[in-house]
């Protein structure tokens, strides 16, 4: 795409921005992380065209052209979700929005498919269908929280404000996790072999802790004496969210394979940006909140003695070696 094209583009996302504000309601909560949504491919449209004719300045049009691989997924999902009254499939598109940006990334950079351009995509694909067919599975009988209380509480307005509350903002979330999917796609050759097999291992990790994870809690779930009860076995045990860590150690993978990349280091935002939304901003304490009003005293002493994301030494305690109790909800 020429320049001028790009900047069409660009005017085409403040078309959308000020669509975006112009329909917030007034009671929305979190509008600075709107606002800094709303703000971020700007700044990456600036800084693609600040950059000289470059390799750098190449990849970062890639990473924006990706955002529409991102943008055609979100809004199927919108449209889908409005058709079902079921806004929780949002759940389901999130991990087919990377797959469909690394294909964007792919078609664009014009190389061809090598070991290491292979492995990421197949690592990717794995990834994106094992999670999309469990959540699809978790999500597709009815709407889940907190889209349910969001219906309800926007009425009318939701019909429009969903497309903008669950879908853009949380796909302009993972455009930016994707970063480095670019800077992976549009690495020199010969990419370093080393970093292929850190990046895999690093990936391999956290994919076997995620997949092992939601086995155990599905496995807890359907034994009906553990209906009403919490796990705190196995992973469960290593810390409260294993399942979200191990999504944030594969996102932290493919920023290993983005380091083949001269500037592949500058994407080192987005895997800290996965690990602190995980572990710190909202996955985890949403689910946080959720088992402290569900399940308050077993949830209490579960937290006592495990590790909330990061995990490090269980105390020693003779409460702890007494008490069993369970720690994901079942």
């Amino acid at each position: 795409m020429r320049l001028d094209g790009w900047m069409l583009a660009a005017l085409a996302w403040v078309a959308l921005v000020a669509v975006w504000l112009f329909v917030m309601p007034a009671k929305t909560r979190g509008k600075a992380w709107h606002y800094v949504m709303m703000a971020a491919p700007l700044a990456a449209f600036a800084a693609a065209f600040a950059a000289p004719p470059s390799l750098l300045r190449e990849t970062l049009f890639i990473w924006l052209a990706s955002g529409g691989g991102v943008l055609a997924v979100v809004a199927l999902g919108w449209l889908a979700g409005t058709m079902k009254r079921n806004h929780g499939l949002m759940d389901v598109a999130y991990p087919l929005a990377p797959a469909a940006a690394a294909g964007t990334g792919f078609a664009l950079s014009g190389l061809p498919l090598d070991l290491f351009s292979g492995l990421f995509l197949f690592s990717l694909g794995v990834w994106s269908i094992r999670l999309a067919v469990q959540t699809w599975g978790h999500n597709i009988h009815a709407e889940r929280q907190p889209y349910a209380h969001w219906r309800k509480s926007f009425g009318p307005n939701w019909l429009w404000w969903s497309g903008f509350q669950v879908h853009l903002l949380q796909g302009v979330t993972v455009w930016l996790w994707c970063a480095p999917f670019a800077f992976i796609l549009t690495a020199p050759t010969p990419r370093p072999t080393a970093l292929l097999a850190l990046g895999v291992v690093v990936w391999l990790a956290g994919f076997l802790l995620q997949s092992t994870a939601d086995r155990q809690l599905a496995a807890f779930k359907r034994a009906p004496a553990n209906r009403g009860g919490l796990l705190d076995t196995g992973a469960w045990a290593f810390v409260r969210h294993p399942n979200y860590l191990g999504e944030s150690v594969m996102w932290a993978g493919w920023f290993g394979l983005a380091l083949a990349h001269p500037w592949g280091w500058a994407t080192i935002f987005a895997p800290l940006y996965t690990g602190w939304f995980m572990g710190y901003a909202s996955a985890a304490p949403f689910k946080e909140q959720h088992m402290a009003r569900t399940r308050p005293d077993a949830w209490a002493a579960y937290c006592a003695r495990t590790p909330r994301f990061l995990p490090w030494p269980r105390p020693k305690t003779a409460a702890n070696a007494a008490h069993k109790t369970e720690g994901a909800d079942a």
